[in-house]
């Protein structure tokens, strides 16, 4: 079980850092979005629907960098039972945890897609920008599930004793 947990965790690191790529070029391109917004607005002639344009960006910045967060450690933890307890029984709680918010990303991922359909079939919308709501929906689900998959990797790589994921 191991080599495909290993196999699995090259190719979930490849796309989890290509998602972080994308998540970055948009980001980059919504700083420049707002640096315009704001230059245009001091001269009286502010960008239409920038505001919507940035609320819709910034779902797939989030949901796309997410998974890599969670795949790299990149995100806030606090170390408390790391402190009391050791070796196998703390992998086997490392498991036990990544396994529980594996599922709990799975609920988010299926309620992401149930709210995208209903946004599909009621036509919401933004505020000022004909854009529908329905795709970020479904980008939400998509980054969410690739995100669920990175933890019951992570869980299965504590559940076999391997090492914590390393940046390159």
């Amino acid at each position: 079980m191991e080599r495909y947990v290993l196999k699995l965790s090259d190719a979930v690191g490849s796309c989890v850092r290509f998602l972080a790529l994308v998540s970055g070029l948009l980001l980059m391109a919504l700083m420049m979005l707002t640096v315009a917004a704001v230059s245009l607005r001091k001269i009286n002639e502010p960008i239409f629907g920038a505001q919507d344009i940035s609320e819709a960006g910034l779902i797939a910045v989030v949901f796309f960098a997410m998974a890599y967060s969670g795949w790299t450690g990149g995100h806030i933890a606090v170390d408390l039972i790391g402190n009391v307890v050791k070796g196998r029984a703390l992998q086997m709680l490392d498991f036990g945890v990544r396994l529980v918010c594996g599922l709990f990303f799975i609920i988010v991922t299926w309620m992401s897609i149930e709210h995208g359909l209903d946004a599909l079939e009621y036509g919401d919308g933004f505020n000022l920008l004909p854009i529908l709501h329905w795709p970020f929906y479904f980008i939400i689900a998509f980054g969410s599930g690739v995100f669920s998959l990175v933890l019951f990797l992570l869980a299965a790589r504590s559940a076999c004793g391997l090492p914590e994921i390393k940046v390159k």
